[in-house]
């Protein structure tokens, strides 16, 4: 049973991240947009991208992840999770805030051209928390 909830969340993972990382590259991508219609168009399908794969696949990674500690009990015997919860927190917020910036542009184009940068950042640091196991 644990190999299931570990591919489960290695595989849910993936797409939270990849999701979020494209989802934050298209927002990109329509600022660059001219015409209005073409603006709409890409946005509402960034909100349903947004609301019915980016939050599902969320509630998949994290039920799956608590699982996963709960049966391997990495609570009580490992130090390393604590940071790991503390970029997924972060991971979070940033895709509400992605969600936010899909919804209307609140962040300037600067700003929302790095947003993705953070997400692949945070992911890589997690991913090496979870293989490494530095502490």
């Amino acid at each position: 049973m644990k190999n299931f909830f570990l591919t489960l969340h290695m595989i849910s993972m993936c797409l939270v991240v990849g999701t979020l990382f494209l989802q934050s590259l298209t927002v990109v991508f329509r600022l660059r947009l001219k015409k209005q219609e073409e603006v709409e168009g890409a946005k509402n399908i960034q909100k349903r991208i947004h609301k019915f794969i980016y939050y599902p696949i969320l509630g998949v990674t994290i039920i799956s992840g608590m699982v996963l500690a709960m049966k391997t009990h990495v609570f009580s015997e490992s130090n390393w999770i604590f940071p790991k919860l503390g970029l997924l927190l972060i991971l979070i917020i940033l895709g509400v805030l992605n969600g936010k910036q899909i919804q209307t542009d609140v962040l300037p184009k600067k700003y929302a051209m790095m947003v993705h940068i953070a997400i692949f950042l945070i992911a890589a640091g997690m991913v090496y928390l979870a293989t490494i196991k530095p502490f």
